[in-house]
């Protein structure tokens, strides 16, 4: 009897932000993603510049939602780049308590 992991059946659903119109969607966490969200965590925020902090966000966001054009990131305003990062780790955070919730079953 083969057994099989199908993990394309456990993908969770789509989130996405709007901005201008068009909509972008949000990646699920990776590995890689995870990685990068923990060094910002790492940083001491309160020791940066405005600019490398807002830089810091912009970068995460990129790796959130790889869809959104440089130029339409640029035109965010810094309470709007805040809310989607805010967004995007309170979708993140739901997933992984999900996944964590279907492992203790």
């Amino acid at each position: 009897m083969t057994k099989l992991l199908d993990l394309d059946s456990i993908q969770p659903p789509k989130k996405s932000i709007k901005f201008g119109g068009q909509e972008y969607p949000i990646v699920e966490m990776t590995v890689g993603l995870f990685v990068s969200i923990k060094q910002m965590e790492g940083k001491d925020l309160m020791n940066m510049s405005p600019v490398e902090q807002v830089t810091a966000y912009a970068d995460l966001v990129r790796k959130v939602i790889p869809s959104v054009p440089d130029e339409v990131l640029e035109k965010l305003t810094v309470p709007q780049l805040q809310q989607i990062f805010t967004f995007a780790m309170e979708v993140i955070d739901e997933e992984n308590e999900k996944a964590a919730g279907e492992g203790a079953k």
